[in-house]
């Protein structure tokens, strides 16, 4: 039986991780570049180890010095997990039996009869850790311009060093690059999510400053005829296998941070990468397949990050933040 007491600490936990779920930094962190994007520094580096939680847990003040994996208990495996950046180590922080992940089969590009016919192609280089522990990986996305033109220019945009443009008509501002971006969420073994959490920190890395001018505008959601054009558009063909590149229904820019006002976070989930088969979900929530992978290298290199260890955000979700 639970006590009054019992109740109104659940509830403080609660609020608590509500209203700080920003305060978690990736263990994992893999910025990008395509070849005319200058490739940004990489994330602080967190090693995957839970004294610290224990510790915490054994005194009770685990909320008091932020220790939300302690406060809550995440299924990690306590004190013995691995190191986040040795590619052994699984999402459920244990070393992998069977080694480094391999990359499942490159998608074909003809199924009965349908040529899904690779029209551009972005190279993305992934740095996975910081300084002496940094591992780098490339992952070649090829985009179906035929199939899907609109979105695939929005993927090309957002990829090129002039950025994607949503209004040019900003006091202070710049184009949304993903040079500047990150994966951001994993869900292991079937997706991996890929934006730029906020323009305004970005755009300050941009600057080689701390922080963005006050006047700074970040650049909003594709409207209009835009949007209209994209909206228009249906998935070039199911998510059914590894190595496809997602978007959401209504296009890049409408993935994530939709809250009323917060344009700086609108890029913050740009495109997924489907890391397993049969993902028919993908399908119900009307996103498009607009390209997909092309190498082993990029398949390998997508097993390895759709296999990282993360860092879960609230309690029941079968992913987190990297």
């Amino acid at each position: 039986m639970s006590s009054s007491n019992d109740h109104n600490i659940s509830d403080k936990r609660r609020a608590f991780l509500l209203s700080s779920s920003r305060l978690f930094l990736p263990s994992v962190a893999a910025l990008l570049s395509s070849p005319e994007v200058t490739n940004a520094a990489s994330s602080p580096v967190q090693r995957a180890v839970g004294s610290a939680e224990k510790q915490c847990r054994a005194e009770g003040n685990c909320l008091e010095k932020f220790d939300l994996d302690g406060a809550v208990g995440w299924n990690w495996g306590g004190v013995d997990r691995c190191d986040a950046l040795d590619p052994t180590c699984g999402p459920d922080g244990r070393l992998r039996e069977e080694g480094v992940p391999k990359g499942r089969p490159i998608p074909e590009t003809i199924i009965n009869d349908v040529k899904y016919e690779i029209t551009d192609i972005v190279e993305l280089t992934m740095t996975i850790g910081t300084g002496s522990y940094a591992s780098t990986g490339t992952i070649r996305m090829g985009l179906y311009g035929n199939n899907c033109p609109e979105s695939v220019k929005e993927m090309i945009d957002l990829c090129s060093k002039s950025g994607l443009v949503t209004s040019k008509d900003l006091l202070l501002g710049s184009p949304v690059r993903l040079g500047r971006g990150s994966m951001t969420y994993v869900r292991p073994e079937e997706r991996v999510d890929f934006g730029i959490p906020s323009q305004r920190v970005a755009y300050a890395r941009s600057i080689r400053k701390a922080k963005a001018p006050e006047e700074y505008v970040p650049q909003a959601r594709p409207s209009g005829v835009r949007l209209q054009l994209v909206r228009d558009e249906v998935s070039s063909r199911p998510h059914d296998v590894a190595g496809l590149i997602s978007i959401p229904k209504e296009g890049i820019g409408y993935g994530g941070g939709l809250v009323l006002g917060k344009d700086d976070e609108a890029y913050s989930s740009a495109f997924q990468i489907t890391a397993g088969p049969t993902l028919s979900e993908m399908d119900k929530e009307g996103r498009k397949v607009i390209g997909q992978l092309l190498d082993s290298e990029s398949m390998n290199t997508l097993a390895r990050l759709a296999g990282s260890p993360f860092r879960k955000i609230l309690p029941g979700q079968n992913g987190g933040m990297c």
